[in-house]
């Protein structure tokens, strides 16, 4: 048999073999009934850094607590946690009042609840977790530091807020923020550019999201798209 005949045979296996690819890294998004279309606006972004994004409304927080395990980003939009005493910060609300918590000392808001602080080290492959909620990254001494734990437990990066977001400012950010580290921005850099972004956005001024606090290597980009290194 020639030569040329043997490679065009070995062409015809190395075809027929089957593909093998490496999975793109998880990325899931959650939005309240009134923070939408942020999980999707997000999840298109992602998408196109080439994650493995997906989005949903209204979701239980015992989904977004188990798929955070597997999770390169994880991203919340909704409501966080204050007490009638005004003690505040330390969780956030999903569906049907089920919570994920940093940690309790016997105060138990809500139906269902979820703790960061059980996690062990289940989230250490976690690149970036945002939690876009008003008073995420406030120490609450009956629920603790839910930006701070969530950094015990091995995340990368994580970025919350101090005060209080106001609904359509914190949409405008979103959009901004995930638009750029789409286009190369560190976290960083996105997250105080989106601010500035929607300055002017109505109604006019920060309304909160100029309260943004991150830790971690927050001088990193989201690309290329890969899981966490903690």
């Amino acid at each position: 048999m020639k030569p040329w005949i043997y490679m065009l045979a070995a062409l015809f296996l190395l075809a027929a073999l089957p593909a093998v690819a490496s999975a793109a890294p998880p990325a899931h998004n959650y939005d309240c009934s009134d923070t939408t279309p942020t999980a999707y606006d997000a999840r298109v972004d992602q998408a196109a850094m080439y994650y493995s994004s997906s989005s949903s409304t209204n979701a239980h927080a015992s989904t977004a607590y188990g798929q955070f395990r597997s999770d390169a980003v994880f991203f919340f939009n909704g409501h966080g946690l204050y007490y009638d005493d005004s003690h505040k910060g330390g969780g956030i609300k999903f569906s049907s009042e089920s919570w994920i918590l940093a940690d309790t000392d016997g105060h138990y808001p809500g139906n269902d609840r979820y703790y960061i602080t059980d996690y062990g080290t289940d989230i250490r492959d976690v690149l970036l977790a945002v939690y876009l909620a008003c008073h995420t990254s406030h120490y609450n001494p009956y629920n603790g530091d839910l930006l701070q734990q969530t950094m015990n437990k091995g995340a990368d990066i994580c970025l919350g807020f101090d005060g209080e977001v106001e609904v359509e400012n914190g949409k405008c950010w979103s959009g901004s923020f995930w638009d750029r580290l789409r286009n190369g921005e560190t976290v960083a850099s996105a997250a105080s550019n989106a601010k500035d972004d929607c300055y002017l956005h109505w109604p006019f001024g920060y309304h909160g999201v100029d309260t943004y606090e991150i830790s971690g290597s927050y001088n990193s980009c989201l690309t290329p798209a890969r899981y966490g290194v903690y």
